[in-house]
């Protein structure tokens, strides 16, 4: 063990682990964090000790618990990984250490050039991918809106080359295939008044006939009212009009009440 004098001893060891690197591995293949770490030991070994073994001791530790803090951590989100493994370095490393020193550090995360060119291509990728997913996903939804009325899908259907005119598929048939785009997946953010809406139709296309029709309006207008909306509850009864014009049975607020 090399001694030499107390403040060249602690030259040395401030030199050896005052600033280090490392290379990180990312959650990107491929794709590495460079680690500017500075480290500080508390208190600082007393006594005759070889600082080459504790700065070999000291840098290999805060090198691996750097790499546990940013192993998933994506390189796109580099203030992210730079709080992780900051917040790592941070808490104090108990190395058996003469005198009892532990080891805290504060870190400095960055990219490489390459690291850097290789996250510029990977956004670029993941860009185009998105946009790609998104028009997919509207041209789907679109379909699922246009064909989710049994006309719109017996109007396509009339439309293919093959299709049989004489012997067009009935009526279940098409509202079955209906409801099933009508429950097409919707996105989690889609307004709840979109969604009501869609439950709303499937559950009056349950009432095919026109006197559940209009006990059914006249209900939704009574809810309408009770919840003090009253425009609302007329232009709902208006709707029992056409019904009436084609001879249904008569039924008004207070029937249904």
């Amino acid at each position: 063990m090399r001694h030499g004098s107390k403040r060249a001893r602690r030259k040395r060891l401030h030199r050896e682990i005052g600033t280090f690197f490392a290379v990180l591995r990312s959650s990107r293949p491929g794709i590495h964090f460079t680690a500017t770490i500075h480290a500080t030991l508390t208190p600082e070994p007393s006594g005759p000790y070889d600082p080459d073994e504790i700065a070999d001791r000291v840098r290999t530790a805060l090198r691996t618990v750097a790499a546990a803090a940013v192993r998933d951590q994506d390189p796109i989100n580099l203030p992210a990984a730079q709080d992780a493994c900051a917040q790592q370095l941070r808490h104090p490393q108990e190395l058996g250490l003469p005198g009892g020193a532990t080891v805290t550090a504060s870190v400095h995360l960055q990219l490489a050039d390459d690291d850097r060119a290789a996250v510029k291509e990977l956004l670029t990728a993941i860009r185009a991918q998105a946009v790609t997913d998104t028009l997919t996903r509207q041209r789907t939804e679109a379909l699922a809106r246009e064909l989710a009325h049994p006309a719109a899908l017996l109007a396509r259907w009339l439309q293919q080359p093959d299709a049989q005119i004489t012997q067009p598929p009935d009526e279940a048939q098409l509202e079955a295939l209906a409801r099933r785009l009508r429950g097409y997946p919707k996105e989690r953010d889609e307004p709840v008044e979109r969604q009501l809406l869609t439950i709303l139709r499937d559950f009056l296309a349950e009432f095919p006939k026109e006197e559940q029709k209009r006990l059914l309006v006249v209900l939704m207008a009574n809810g309408m009212r009770a919840a003090r909306k009253p425009g609302h509850a007329d232009q709902a009864e208006a709707l029992l009009k056409p019904l009436s014009a084609t001879g249904g049975t008569s039924l008004t607020a207070t029937d249904a009440s």
